[in-house]
């Protein structure tokens, strides 16, 4: 397999071929982290190379014990002049969460390459050439928005961006006037234009369809929705955080909380957690030069839910089942975890 594969022809590529990838992948990886100015204090000289068996291990020894642990310190270390192991230009990304802002550095080429999994995930969420789709954001330009263009242009829709998600009436007369079919945003963006509709007894047919981030979606929301868009209305939900890049997508085989994996841009594990019997997901990034994502905890609590790789829908890339949202990560907009 090449370096960067084909975001859709990475789902075909038989179990074993993907191991292989996968393996190659983590051990340049695992060379740049060493390399990096930023993480190859945290790595003891002469330490093993990993492999997809022991790189558990080798991670542990280290002394990585807590999702932030990695991070801080690259914060404190890597300055955008420092760590050029390929060629690209640099990007400063400002990622949140509820704990605090954070410094995430990368290359143009590579955030274009995490877009292109998210477009994938939009084109098997059904959207096409001939759909509207209204984008949620907030007010400023980030990079999660920028990405969510991209994305979505690999369809060839048509993009409503939204600056302000809170201005529910004048979103709801561009969601009219311009005839949007689909909604693209986190749950929490949504809920001032629902409120708005209900508030005045209004509904819209238009919508055929509403992709949201990695959060939950209650039933009683789900019911509110589908009162104001009607009963056609479908969901759908990506799978990313800013830390780790796009992680997951749905096919139309998921079941609540299930999500394909990226495999093509992501390694993923089931990590033991304190509790008895959980496990936690943690991820590595195959593609991330500046700041290497190695064996990063996600904070969500998550079971295989088909580790072979034998889904109904035809796609071999593994599922997993998230079954708690712990991490912070998972917020509304801003860099947080727009989808």
């Amino acid at each position: 397999m090449d370096p960067k594969v084909n975001p859709i022809d990475v789902d075909f590529i038989p179990a074993q071929s993907r191991a292989d990838y996968h393996r190659r992948s983590l051990l340049g990886l695992w060379r740049r982290a060493i390399r990096h100015p930023g993480t190859r204090d945290q790595f003891p000289a002469g330490i093993e190379q990993p492999t997809l068996a022991n790189i558990k291990l080798a991670w542990a020894t280290v002394g990585v014990s807590d999702i932030y642990d990695h991070f801080e310190h690259l914060h404190s270390s890597v300055r955008p002049e420092t760590g050029r192991p390929c060629p690209g230009s640099d990007m400063i990304i400002v990622g949140g969460g509820s704990r605090k802002r954070r410094t995430l550095i990368g290359t143009h080429e590579e955030m274009l390459y995490n877009a292109c999994f998210d477009g994938k995930a939009y084109y098997l969420s059904g959207i096409t050439s001939d759909d509207r789709v209204l984008v949620l954001g907030s007010i400023g330009t980030y990079h999660a928005e920028y990405c969510n263009f991209y994305a979505l242009s690999r369809a060839a829709c048509t993009i409503i961006p939204i600056q302000d998600y809170k201005r529910a009436r004048e979103i709801a007369d561009i969601m009219g006037e311009l005839r949007a079919t689909a909604i693209l945003g986190p749950l929490s963006a949504l809920l001032p234009l629902l409120s708005y509709l209900e508030l005045r007894d209004l509904t819209y047919a238009g919508i055929r369809r509403i992709i949201k981030g990695g959060e939950p979606l209650s039933w009683q929301l789900r019911s509110r929705l589908v009162q104001r868009f009607g009963e056609d209305l479908s969901f759908h939900s990506v799978f990313q955080t800013p830390d780790h890049g796009a992680i997951g997508f749905q096919c139309s085989s998921c079941g609540p909380g299930e999500y394909h994996l990226h495999e093509g841009l992501v390694y993923a594990e089931l990590s033991s957690m304190n509790d008895a019997g959980t496990t936690e997901l943690v991820i590595s990034n195959l593609h991330r030069s500046r700041m290497p994502v190695v064996r990063l905890r996600t904070g969500d609590r998550a079971e295989w839910a088909d580790p072979d790789g034998t889904c109904s829908c035809g796609l071999t890339s593994r599922k997993i089942r998230i079954l708690e949202r712990t991490s912070d990560l998972s917020h509304a907009q801003g860099g947080d975890c727009l989808p």
